[in-house]
């Protein structure tokens, strides 16, 4: 049996960072996802595993604190757990470190169990109880319990996006990642000369399918604080909120 802990390398290419030199957002939400589905499967219930009996893993809530972001160039591991398991939801963590082991920041992620067919949840005790092997209940991540997130009731949307081939996953639905990128393109680079993202949450609504007109409605809670509501029609898609802090 491999150990509960997951650790994993990553190289920060310079393609993937942005005019600043660092990593962004949305990459650094890539690399939980590869975190996740790597640590699933060396340990039996990744994809490969789940699809047989007909079950994917689906992202539910995600929300992220970022001290700093890595560089260009720079490598980073991203070590990962399973916190808790309850009837309908795991609770997944991460923590970002750099080769100096310096804490760059953590991440708390809620994850279902759905089938395929139906989508609906499935009872995750009882489908895969061998899952509680891999819990380890008292690990620091300080990253707190996600507050409501309230919809955006703005007249005029800030951007729209048809959701087109290249945001499709392989179970068929809008990748989680996608909707990270779509959120923080609602902002101008001025934004993001004068500030950085340290905290991120997002919670998904909805199943976003090809073909999908997506609108994004912005709200300015505070100076620091943007609320970022994806409909589709009425519907909320998905609801994120980011913390801005000034950039040093």
């Amino acid at each position: 049996m491999l150990p509960p802990l997951g650790s994993f390398d990553f190289h920060i290419e310079p393609y993937i960072c942005d005019f600043t030199g660092q990593a962004t957002l949305p990459v650094m939400a890539g690399f939980i996802l590869d975190s996740a589905s790597i640590h699933a499967q060396q340990r039996g219930f990744g994809f490969e595993h789940i699809s047989r009996d007909g079950i994917a893993w689906v992202l539910s809530r995600l929300s992220m604190e970022i001290y700093r972001y890595p560089i260009s160039n720079e490598d980073i591991i991203v070590e990962t757990w399973i916190e808790d398991i309850s009837r309908f939801f795991t609770q997944r963590c991460f923590r970002f470190v750099s080769r100096e082991k310096e804490t760059l920041g953590y991440a708390r992620s809620i994850w279902a169990a759905i089938n395929v067919e139906t989508r609906r949840p499935v009872d995750i005790n009882a489908w895969r109880p061998d899952l509680s092997d891999y819990i380890i209940p008292d690990r620091e991540c300080p990253v707190g319990k996600m507050e409501k997130i309230h919809p955006v009731d703005s007249l005029e949307p800030v951007m729209g996006y048809a959701v087109r081939y290249s945001d499709i996953d392989i179970n068929r639905h809008m990748n989680s990642k996608k909707y990270i990128e779509h959120a923080v393109n609602a902002f101008d680079l001025q934004m993001f000369r004068e500030n950085i993202i340290g905290k991120f949450e997002i919670v998904y609504l909805a199943e976003g399918r090809f073909g999908d007109k997506l609108k994004l409605y912005l709200k300015e809670q505070t100076d620091n604080e943007s609320i970022i509501d994806t409909k589709r029609g009425e519907e909320s898609v998905c609801r994120s909120r980011i913390i801005w802090k000034r950039a040093t």
